[in-house]
């Protein structure tokens, strides 16, 4: 039941009209990386939220459902599912390493732990959605760089930046 809820809320957030914002108004060839950023910037407020409340960093029914609300959007779309799919696992795996992180430098007192987040369901998850809808937006009106440099954000690694560069590539192949 989880799953089934969770897939039809994801598919309708992601279809709602492809309008994204500021930056492809303004034909800002750096909305990409802009929008990656921004969601990434969220992790910090959703480790907060998961440390809290003592819950784990990984929620693969989560996880799960918004792969598969992709893959359905693209479809929609005409776009090929794959890339798609990759890219946002790829958002997936930088996004647990931030929160994992996080978690870790406040359970290590290594940065004051937080005594407060914003509502995951309530504000979190809402924005995360309205940037999601804003990249298949951009994939779907191809103004999709050819390549982008990797995110420089705080306790995302090298590793899984220069990752989730190269899945948003990617997302530039022909349809």
């Amino acid at each position: 039941m989880r799953k089934e809820f969770l897939s039809a809320g994801l598919a309708l957030a992601l279809s709602a009209p492809l309008a994204i914002g500021a930056a492809r108004a303004e034909g800002d060839a750096t909305a990409l990386p802009g929008l990656i950023t921004e969601r990434l910037s969220l992790m910090r407020d959703v480790a907060a939220w998961k440390f809290l409340r003592e819950l784990p960093v990984e929620d693969l029914p989560r996880e799960a459902a918004v792969l598969e609300a992709m893959a359905t959007r693209a479809e929609e779309l005409g776009l090929a599912p794959a890339p798609l799919v990759a890219f946002s696992a790829a958002q997936i795996e930088a996004a647990k390493a931030i929160q994992s992180c996080w978690i870790d430098r406040w359970t290590g007192g290594a940065a004051p732990a937080p005594t407060e987040a914003p509502d995951l369901a309530a504000v979190i998850r809402p924005e995360i959605l309205r940037i999601d809808a804003a990249l298949v937006g951009l994939v779907a009106t191809g103004e999709v760089p050819a390549a982008m440099t990797p995110p420089e954000i705080d306790c995302l690694s090298p590793e899984v930046a220069a990752a989730l560069a190269e899945a948003a590539t990617g997302l530039a192949a022909p349809r």
